[in-house]
């Protein structure tokens, strides 16, 4: 693993750069060796006939009848198509500090809160960032809802 500093979307970042993929959390937790909690999922969502961003930890799962009830519209998770077409990235490299991310409405797990910083993709499926929380708040600007389970 290769580390070095980079700033995205204006924040400060430190990217982890790996032989292998870990464009899952599992893979992530393994190759990083933080607890999958700690490690940030970054999902499209369909929701109506726009899309959304979610944030989530690693070991929750994003309850879509909430979410879908939360929005008021029917959410779904994007297809691969999808994600190439609106974020310009394979599934799995999906970085939360992009501006096609920032250019979306972004929701977020509560539970991230209780960290100071986690990783997330880094926008290649052998990358990860580590980035504190407050600056990816403050990047993003999310909505926190409790959608999870």
């Amino acid at each position: 693993m290769r580390s070095y500093k980079a700033q995205m979307l204006g924040v400060d970042v430190e990217v982890l750069e790996f032989d292998e993929g870990v464009e899952t959390v599992e893979r992530a937790a393994r190759a990083s060796g933080v607890p999958p909690d700690s490690i940030v999922k970054t999902l499209l969502v369909r929701a109506g006939d726009k899309y959304v961003v979610v944030l989530a930890r690693g070991t929750v799962r994003v309850d879509m009848e909430a979410l879908s009830s939360a929005l008021g519209v029917q959410a779904a998770m994007a297809k691969a198509k999808e994600v190439r077409e609106v974020l310009g990235v394979e599934p799995g490299a999906v970085t939360p500090l992009s501006e096609r991310v920032k250019a979306l409405k972004v929701i977020a797990d509560p539970g991230l809160l209780q960290y100071e910083r986690v990783l997330a993709g880094g926008g290649a499926v052998n990358k990860l960032i580590r980035v504190r929380v407050a600056d990816l708040v403050n990047a993003l600007q999310p909505t926190f809802l409790e959608v999870f389970r």
